[in-house]
């Protein structure tokens, strides 16, 4: 196999390694970036207008008053950073063998010494890792930045929200490899995921499907205090299993379509 020289030595090392992890991580890697930026840019502004906004909010309602942790919890985890983190996840999934065929480059994948189901487990572990550190950075973002402001927010309960977010949200990453590896067009499977998963999305958000939902399991809602919007117990762990099985399920129906494909 030949390998890409490079000029940075802890790079050239990994791709000498790794060489699969190094592929996956070279065709995502500005995804992941541009991801990264789009979040951390989210953050910065609601944690830096997070004060002004609960001023006006509570000068308005001032029999419910709004808690800080309560303007985190219910305008991040459960729902801007939430839907922004679902969309950034499913954009890592992009690529897959059906689309190099269609690019002309899957006869070199296919050609390489290595069984094509542990090339489909090595880009669905980077892009899985890849949604779970965006997720993780976000949330130490929001208890790093909310300090600076004069507002605390527990970084144990900030991580444990990413993680969770990251975790139930393995669903939304498997089902976006799953659909990179039905649809080879270029734009097919994110048009068909993104529109799906937004519709899903404010569909709930809007309660007009009110039943159990993944969007709930991913920000623990119905386990956080109701007046103070945080944790309290592990009771949240039943539902985020949940949600990893689901994700395992999906990882297995994608894994024995490539099996089967004739490529």
């Amino acid at each position: 196999m030949e390998t890409p020289l490079t000029t940075n030595g802890i790079a050239s090392k990994t791709s000498l390694r790794f060489p699969l992890t190094w592929k996956a991580w070279q065709e995502s890697e500005g995804r992941f970036f541009s991801g990264l930026g789009l979040l951390s840019t989210l953050v910065v502004y609601a944690v830096f207008s997070s004060t002004s906004f609960l001023i006006r909010y509570n000068a308005r309602f001032p029999m419910a008053r709004l808690t800080y942790s309560d303007y985190v919890w219910s305008g991040l985890f459960h729902y801007a950073l939430q839907g922004l983190w679902i969309l950034t996840a499913f954009v890592l999934c992009f690529g897959g063998l059906s689309r190099e065929k269609a690019n002309g480059t899957g006869l070199y994948t296919l050609g390489l010494p290595i069984r094509r189901l542990r090339l489909f487990l090595v880009r669905a572990l980077v892009a899985a890792t890849q949604a779970l550190v965006l997720s993780l950075f976000s949330s130490l973002l929001i208890a790093l930045l909310s300090r600076l402001i004069g507002s605390q927010y527990s970084l144990l309960q900030s991580l444990t929200f990413g993680g969770l977010m990251g975790v139930a949200g393995l669903v939304f990453v498997a089902f976006g490899v799953l659909l990179s590896e039905v649809f080879s067009g270029e734009f097919t499977a994110p048009v068909i995921g993104l529109c799906s998963v937004t519709a899903v999305f404010f569909a709930y958000k809007s309660h007009v499907l009110n039943r159990w939902n993944i969007f709930d399991a991913m920000s623990a809602a119905n386990y956080v205090d109701p007046s103070s919007k945080l944790l309290h117990g592990l009771a949240f762990v039943p539902s985020a299993c949940m949600c990893v099985l689901i994700s395992l399920a999906l990882f297995t129906i994608c894994g024995v379509f490539i099996h089967t494909r004739d490529f």
